[in-house]
């Protein structure tokens, strides 16, 4: 079937799943015709069906739980897709960026780039004579609306049975966001290869290449000084760092004397000092092992005090989770203590590649490669976690006294948790009726859902007798 004509019926199927509506069923719907179509190019386009598996099941968490972070991320796990439907084996971010100029302007791209090549049949272009006819019926239909009006004004018995036809269900708005859904289908199917780009990254080894013996005696002198240069601070900051734990363990084990206001502040600072400490270790570890000293022999105590920075980092990060762990038994879950968590294991994974780097000489295209791989893993794995009602569970069922406001003020999935704890427990007036209220705009908005906006709540709930859910 003709590329063109895919993408019309997928635009079709687009606007009546999307039209005016919010997200949920559709994009589960949606994200099913878009790996069909993409499976069913042709030989120049491999699907990838793990990408595909991932770029469908964050379709599905939006469906268990439609929140702003649940949605950013399946667009970034479709973007991803896009990129990897186009060349398997480029890394993951440049595949992001190619689905992100795949979905923005392949179009003009694709323009730009056959301006200087001969012309060639492809196997999705228009033939000439269905071309004819499309221009035809476009241009007759332009001629039939002109002089109708014109026709109109000038025959009154014509002027009325002109006025008996009925254009108001043509909707422009509906048009616009059509012609934006086959622009969207179009792309996918006819994509811009960015193959410079793509061969670029996979003629990039992870690994240092090993210069020539005779290389490393030239610069003997020259790697003797960066030995030494680099020793010293690693040295330095070795010492300051582990000053810094002994004082941290006695922080620690005086915590009893120190305010809630006080630990809060200790949490933070501890991962500014922690973001800081990686920050630098990652780019002085870049800069002195980025070339021949990976390979001179007489490295082995820069070697060590690194390896050395390195455990101190890791367990720098063991301490803030531990401040941040207690901080979260004592006052409850919120998003920026999970935060916290989050970039603690971030920042261990950037450690140990950082480690790797050195023992087996790679070089910064592995970090990035593999970093930013990290990234979307967790990115994934986060998004399949009801963040609002995990939080309010936790904080209800565990907290003595939870902050209610800060609850509250999450997001809508967590109502029937907060309305069912109000029957239970005794609250202030304000905060109860807040809680109310909270209640009934949610199941008034989730019972004026259409079956594309439907989520797990429309599938779970059965509708009471009045119709309402």
């Amino acid at each position: 079937m003709n590329i063109h004509i895919k993408s019309i019926v997928s635009a079709l199927a687009f606007s009546l799943l999307f039209y005016s509506k919010s997200f949920g069923l559709n994009l589960f719907l949606i994200s099913i015709v878009v790996v069909a179509l993409v499976s069913t190019i042709g030989k120049n386009r491999f699907i990838s069906w793990r990408y595909s598996f991932v770029y469908v099941t964050t379709a599905i968490f939006v469906f268990l739980n439609p929140t702003g972070f649940t949605i950013f991320v399946h667009f970034m796990a479709f973007m991803v897709f896009v990129g990897k439907s186009i060349s398997q084996k480029s890394s993951v971010y440049l595949s992001w960026f190619v689905g992100c100029i795949n979905m923005t302007a392949a179009s003009v791209a694709n323009y730009v780039q056959n301006q200087d090549k001969p012309e060639k049949k492809e196997s999705g272009k228009i033939s000439p004579k269905l071309g004819n006819r499309l221009k035809g019926g476009i241009v007759a239909t332009a001629l039939l609306f002109l002089f109708g009006m014109l026709y109109k004004n000038a025959n009154p018995v014509f002027g009325n049975l002109i006025a008996q036809i009925d254009l108001d269900f043509i909707s422009i708005p509906w048009l616009f966001f059509t012609f934006l859904g086959y622009l969207i289908f179009l792309h996918l199917l006819r994509p811009f290869n960015a193959q410079e780009l793509v061969d670029y990254d996979l003629a990039q080894k992870n690994e240092l290449e090993k210069p020539a013996e005779l290389t490393l005696i030239g610069e003997k002198k020259q790697l003797e000084s960066e030995h030494t240069l680099g020793s010293m601070v690693f040295l330095a900051l070795n010492l300051l760092l582990l000053l810094f734990l002994v004082t941290d363990v006695i922080y620690l084990l005086d915590q009893t004397t120190i305010s809630n206001a006080e630990y809060s502040q200790a949490v933070h600072q501890g991962v500014y000092a922690l973001m800081f400490s990686v920050v630098c270790a990652i780019v002085l570890i870049l800069y002195f092992f980025r070339g021949n000293l990976n390979f001179f022999r007489g490295n082995h105590r820069i070697k060590i005090f690194t390896y050395v920075w390195i455990a101190l980092n890791v367990i720098l990060v063991v301490f803030t989770a531990y401040k941040n762990y207690t901080y979260v038994e004592a006052l409850g879950l919120t998003y920026k203590r999970i935060g916290v968590f989050v970039y603690l294991a971030l920042t261990l994974t950037g450690l140990i590649t950082a480690y790797i780097k050195v023992t087996e000489v790679k070089n910064f295209i592995y970090l990035l490669r593999t970093n930013m791989a990290t990234i979307f893993a967790f990115l994934f794995l986060s998004a399949s976690i009801p963040w609002d009602r995990a939080i309010t569970g936790y904080n209800l069922n565990t907290i003595e006294k939870p902050d209610i406001n800060y609850l509250i003020g999450l997001g809508e999935s967590n109502s029937e948790q907060l309305y069912s704890y109000t029957k239970k427990n005794r609250l202030e007036t304000n905060t109860a009726d807040s809680i109310n209220d909270k209640y009934k705009a949610f199941v008034e908005k989730q019972s004026q859902k259409t079956w594309q906006e439907y989520t797990l709540y429309q599938i779970t709930k059965t509708k009471s007798n009045d119709g309402s859910f």
